[in-house]
């Protein structure tokens, strides 16, 4: 994660464009896994708590007769969890935060906890802090079948014309999901986090008369699961964010500052920082004292950035200057936490007070 950080700052000196400065900075995750690198993750508990209809409903007259199966089967349930489980790894894995024990053996040691295994003690004697139990806690489906009339013109054998109306047939889908991630601690049993995603997502297309079935909701389904990828990773890894601010202008205009503004223009963020700070200190000159402050952030050195503002504040009574310097004692401060994170020096575990594998069952619903 700190070779990222790195590889981050030095992208964006190359690549900043001529009048917005990129500052780079680590944003702690949501729930602090700092101690809890070693992750066991079981697989997705399946939501059993909808029965779609056998048909589809009619939403008119005109489609009341029309006997068109659901497109969600008694599958879907049991395939979306399987997709989650292979996404939420999928996901995990990308960050290169965790130590992760797979689904299918974590799936095993919850399953012998339930004939008389200490769960917890038996992950804790494998190396692991905690457990990710996911589990899909609601899903449904709305579907229904409408018209919509047209009129269609039609000529007769001694050219005359004429009308009658005449239908077109659609359909909807309407799918929710609610999907729920909880983490137990190994050392104390008990839960240290938890949060819940939800979405929904329609579907609407023209009904061929020949279907039997409506399409699979599965692929909206999928989609959801999917979107939820970047919030799991907020919650629980430390990510990278930008913080992205245009130079102050040179005005008061300073000639000797032009060489500096040309070089950020060229990309050459070294020279200008040079010359702003010379600048700054030769002349005091508000606008290089600002510029050399924000080119000293993006290179990741915020407490000289913090200390060269507080020169340029105690000089000058100047708004963007307070602001800057007030953004950069917080992303300092954000970034000091999220590298505690990477570390695992921030994390402070529960103290042992297990609740036994009664825990595990609560969460995941059996």
């Amino acid at each position: 994660m700190k070779r990222l950080f790195l590889l981050l700052v030095s992208v964006f000196l190359l690549f900043s464009c001529s009048t917005t400065i990129e500052v780079p900075y680590m944003q702690p995750s949501i729930i602090d896994m700092g101690g809890y690198r070693n992750l066991a993750v079981a697989s997705v508990v399946p939501y059993r708590g909808y029965v779609s209809p056998t048909y589809v409903v009619g939403a008119d007259i005109q489609v009341a007769g029309f006997h068109i199966f659901s497109g969600y089967t008694a599958s879907t349930a049991d395939n979306i969890a399987s997709y989650a489980t292979d996404e939420l790894i999928s996901t995990l894995s990308s960050t290169e935060f965790f130590n992760i024990l797979p689904p299918e053996i974590t799936d095993g040691i919850i399953e012998r906890g339930r004939f008389g295994g200490d769960i917890s003690k038996d992950f804790k004697s494998m190396g692991y802090d905690a457990v990710l139990i996911p589990r899909i806690t609601g899903m449904s489906v709305s579907e229904t079948l409408y018209s919509k009339p047209y009129e269609d013109w039609w000529v007769d054998e001694d050219g005359n014309r004429h009308s009658r109306i005449e239908f077109n047939y659609y359909y909807k889908q309407v799918a929710s999901i609610d999907y729920t991630i909880t983490l137990i601690d190994t050392e104390s049993g008990r839960i240290i986090g938890q949060r819940t995603f939800s979405d929904t997502e329609t579907r609407e297309d023209v009904l061929d008369r020949r279907w039997s079935h409506l399409n699979d909701v599965s692929y909206l389904f999928r989609r959801m699961i999917s979107s939820f990828d970047y919030s799991i990773i907020r919650l629980l890894v430390p990510t990278v964010h930008v913080y992205s601010v245009s130079l102050m202008k040179n005005k008061p205009e300073d000639e000797n500052a032009d060489k500096a503004y040309d070089a950020a223009k060229d990309g050459n963020l070294d020279l200008a920082r040079e010359v702003f700070l010379e600048e700054w200190q030769n002349a005091k000159h508000l606008p290089s004292g600002y510029n050399a402050a924000l080119l000293i952030a993006a290179t990741g050195d915020y407490d000289d950035a913090i200390s060269l503002l507080g020169e340029v504040t105690s000089v000058y009574s100047d708004e963007k200057s307070r602001n800057l310097y007030r953004d950069l004692l917080s992303i300092r401060s954000r970034n000091e936490q999220a590298m505690g994170q990477v570390s695992g020096e921030s994390s402070i575990h529960q103290t042992s007070s297990s609740s036994g594998n009664d825990i595990y069952a609560l969460v995941m619903g059996i």
